[in-house]
């Protein structure tokens, strides 16, 4: 049986890695102009997004907070909550208004977003 401490960081993994594939298949979707590759990049978005949310609970329920200071982790969280919210405006406009300045804005702000959630959880883990 897995524990919860260390499911948190097997799941982790797999949001970064789906947002950034289901970003560079929708650049390359309108690069190409192609409909499939949309679909898959909308569709790795919502893996993105599951997986999100199941990382933030898993996180939730693995954290010792008396090991760890309660700004580090609460940081960690707010960071990881935020992005688990652009992931879901993200893969809806993926799915309705792909292209949009509002869809490209969600994009931006996701990537810079989970780049600090990554070096808080980084931080966690390395930094103590």
């Amino acid at each position: 049986m897995i524990s919860s401490v260390t499911f948190h960081p097997f799941i982790s993994h797999f949001s970064p890695a789906l947002f950034i594939a289901g970003l560079a298949l929708l650049f390359f979707a309108h690069k190409n102009n192609d409909d499939k590759l949309k679909a898959a990049g909308a569709f790795n978005l919502s893996l993105c997004l599951l997986a999100s949310v199941v990382a933030d609970f898993s996180g939730m329920v693995s954290v010792d907070i008396n090991l760890l200071t309660v700004v580090t982790v609460e940081g960690h969280q707010g960071y990881s909550f935020l992005f688990t919210i652009l992931v879901g405006f993200s893969a809806g406009y993926a799915y309705t208004n792909t292209y949009s300045r509002t869809a490209l804005g969600y994009y931006i702000a996701g990537i810079l977003i989970m780049g600090i959630c990554l070096f808080s959880g980084y931080q966690l883990v390395f930094m103590k």
